[in-house]
């Protein structure tokens, strides 16, 4: 014989201690996988965010330059200015509005300061 041990049936197959060896090192796996992309989905969004934000304060300069009124410039009012507004004036982590500061053109993120 091979050394390996057949079942009553005569079928060979795997024991609870293999089968739970092979599932131990998934779960191993996974919580290293886990582990690693939390942080890197956060730096990922809060790149984009600051990225938004850099478009937002471009268009409110262009914005403010073609404007010849004195009205107040508002975060709407740079929306014919950006391509995608909707998405870009919010915070992609969360969906959160930007806040925009009409005298300095700056545009601010509550979660990413």
């Amino acid at each position: 014989m091979n050394g390996r041990r057949s079942a009553p049936g005569g079928d060979a197959g795997f024991t609870a201690i293999e089968l739970m060896t092979v599932a131990l090192i998934i779960a191993i796996l996974l919580l290293v996988a886990v582990a690693s992309y939390l942080p890197a989905s956060a730096r990922a969004a809060a790149a984009a965010c600051d990225h938004n934000r850099s478009v937002l304060e471009r268009a409110a300069v262009v914005v403010a330059a073609s404007s010849s009124s004195g009205a107040t410039m508002t975060i709407d009012s740079l929306a014919s200015s950006v391509r995608d507004f909707e998405s870009t004036s919010r915070c992609p982590s969360d969906g959160t509005p930007y806040l925009f500061n009409p005298t300095t053109g700056s545009i601010t993120c509550p979660n990413h300061p």
